[in-house]
């Protein structure tokens, strides 16, 4: 008969997710890890594995957990209410009061060395893939003609994904959400509208 596990194991996880948030891959150790989850390291193991195997659960946890707001954003019926969903969920996730400031996707390995390589591809391709889902979603606005003809809407979907990267960079920096707020209209000015006259997207 297996031996019980004697700890909660989604709150380990939330645990070691904010350290990782906190202090990046490589800035975590395995006794920060068991000292913020409450565990031994041989309890970590058995659950998690290595330390590069509990940083992916991480991140798995870490969308789930906090980044729920992107699909939501993606579902909405405009694309201007889109981009400012996904800008207001931005920043609630990454300058919250109570959460680590930043992101996990973009502080978990910017400093990590070369052999860390895996964890920072890892998170390069998880960005990637939210940038790409934005990238469709602004094609079937363009097919519905919320979009001017000839708007490059991979170009678009990269600006906001880098916007939305900057914002947590400057979170992590100590900028405050009501700061980072304030800045949304001259983003949100940098989405085209609707040719006159044509019907938005419903």
């Amino acid at each position: 008969m297996g031996r019980a596990r004697e700890f909660d194991f989604e709150e380990a996880l939330d645990l070691a997710t904010r350290q990782f948030w906190e202090k990046g891959y490589a800035g975590t150790s395995l006794d920060d890890l068991t000292a913020a989850m409450g565990i031994s390291r041989p309890s970590l193991y058995r659950a998690f594995g290595n330390k590069e195997a509990l940083f992916k659960r991480a991140v798995e946890y870490f969308e789930k957990e906090y980044l729920g707001f992107i699909d939501e954003a993606l579902r909405k019926s405009t694309i201007r209410n889109l981009v400012r969903s996904l800008l207001e969920g931005t920043i609630r996730a990454c300058a919250g009061a109570s959460t680590p400031t930043g992101s996990l996707l973009t502080h978990g390995a910017p400093a990590s060395p070369p052999e860390d390589e895996k964890v920072r591809l890892l998170l390069a391709s998880r960005i990637a893939a939210y940038e790409q889902k934005l990238s469709e979603r602004l094609d079937l606005a363009a097919a519905e003609a919320e979009l001017p003809a000839g708007v490059d809407r991979a170009g678009l979907a990269a600006f906001i994904t880098t916007y939305c990267c900057g914002v947590a960079l400057r979170a992590k920096g100590g900028a405050t959400p009501g700061a980072l707020m304030a800045e949304l209209p001259f983003v949100m000015a940098a989405v085209p509208a609707a040719e006159k006259g044509t019907p938005a997207f419903r």
